[in-house]
């Protein structure tokens, strides 16, 4: 049986989903980020399918999502990137929690997540060498290249955007894996992106994957096209991810 437990670490809070005999027991940890304008309880169908696989599973709400709603900015993804930025901020809070427990075997850690959580994913693995496997789905690992294309649409437009917006967001330049794609470092990563994605560019995930793959940091990156898929999340890519964290983490 799956339970799924209410936890709030500091003020972060977060759905734990594992299987109830597993419960006091150490297991590899699946921190998963939802996408925006969406919340944790949305992620609860992979969730549990990464649970049946005997892992424990993370979701948290993001800033200014979810039990944290607050009203989204005029300003053109400005809450976008402060979502982003706090869940950058509150991850090791979250692994932290998990450790002091004794709850992650074996250090194992996998992160993964859909639309904005697979931008937060892939800015994660650019600090965090103790993260162990990744999925990036339908989010793009460019991050300054989505950043300008809104920024570019604003202004096409005519919507209002601060003349110092690239500045105010600069802190992209530290986390962005596309500028720092050897911070892979071997790890596994699995991309999935559909060609007709309506939000976030294919070509983005794709270029990138096709600029590094051959590069030896990167022996163990994959990418998984969804054909005329557009930015939605069906069940068996759902299994296929599930496949992904227990093939390398257990």
């Amino acid at each position: 049986m799956i339970s799924v437990l209410r936890r709030k670490i500091q003020d972060v809070p977060i759905l734990e989903v594992v299987d109830s005999d597993l419960r006091y027991q150490a297991t590899p940890l699946v921190v998963f980020y939802h996408g925006w304008r969406s919340e944790k309880e949305l992620v609860l169908t992979q969730a549990r399918k990464l649970a049946q696989k005997q892992l424990r599973v993370v979701l948290p709400d993001a800033m200014n999502h979810g039990s944290r709603h607050q009203p989204v900015s005029q300003i053109p993804s400005f809450t976008f990137w402060q979502s982003i930025q706090g869940n950058l901020a509150e991850f090791d809070l979250i692994v932290d929690f998990y450790r002091q427990r004794d709850l992650i075997l074996d250090q194992k850690i996998g992160v993964g997540g859909y639309s904005m959580g697979g931008m937060t994913t892939g800015a994660l693995l650019t600090r965090h060498p103790e993260i162990t496997a990744a999925t990036v789905i339908m989010g793009t690992p460019n991050l300054n290249a989505y950043a300008k294309l809104v920024r570019d649409h604003a202004a096409k437009h005519q919507l209002y955007l601060p003349t110092d917006m690239a500045l105010l967001t600069s802190w992209l330049d530290h986390f962005d894996l596309n500028l720092h794609p050897e911070t892979i470092n071997h790890r596994p990563v699995l991309f999935w992106h559909g060609t007709d994605d309506e939000r976030i560019p294919y070509s983005q995930s794709r270029d990138f994957f096709d600029r590094v793959h051959h590069e030896d940091y990167a022996d163990q990156v994959a990418f998984i096209t969804g054909y005329h898929a557009k930015h939605l999340v069906k069940v068996p890519l759902m299994e296929k991810i599930a496949n992904f964290f227990d093939y390398y983490l257990n």
